[in-house]
């Protein structure tokens, strides 16, 4: 009997959202350690690097969800070689909350992770007001001032010609 793991479902999520609803891959890659995936669609070849949180941060606001994700010294290396390398990157943020059903998955892009790196961040918080059309990811100065990722997101990177 093989064991599942908790952090498979959120990573399965993601990749469910993109397989049924945009790409349909000739090639995946992923290891234990880390979960990166190549894809090769008939819109070219991308590499996916996924990250999750099971909870949310608390706050008091019901109509507000906010995450914590933290990036590892190995998440920098790996994710700066990419970029060095001229992949087409996507960093996926898979946000959970408590029964799943209502979780959400930000895409990032190349530009916009290399962003958040180049600030020397070693974590992100992202988060979303209800009915907002886009994630804010702090990069200093508030919400105001915070970089904006469309919730559609996976619609504008995937899609098909």
């Amino acid at each position: 009997m093989s064991k599942v793991k908790v952090s498979d479902f959120y990573y399965g999520a993601v990749l469910s959202i993109l397989l049924n609803r945009h790409i349909h891959p000739a090639l995946v890659e992923g290891d234990e350690d880390r979960q990166v995936y190549d894809f090769t669609t008939d819109n070219g070849e991308f590499r996916l690097f996924i990250k999750y949180r099971t909870d949310k941060s608390d706050v008091k606001a019901e109509d507000y969800n906010s995450w914590v994700f933290r990036l590892t010294e190995k998440d920098i290396d790996e994710i700066t070689g990419y970029i060095d390398q001229g992949r087409n990157l996507v960093v996926a943020l898979m946000c959970a909350v408590a029964g799943l059903a209502e979780s959400e998955v930000a895409a990032l892009t190349r530009d916009e992770i290399k962003e958040i790196i180049d600030l020397g961040k070693q974590s992100m918080t992202i988060s979303r007001k209800k009915g907002e059309h886009a994630y804010r990811i702090s990069v200093g100065g508030g919400r105001d001032h915070a970089m904006q990722v469309k919730v559609n997101r996976f619609d504008e990177l995937f899609k098909a010609n």
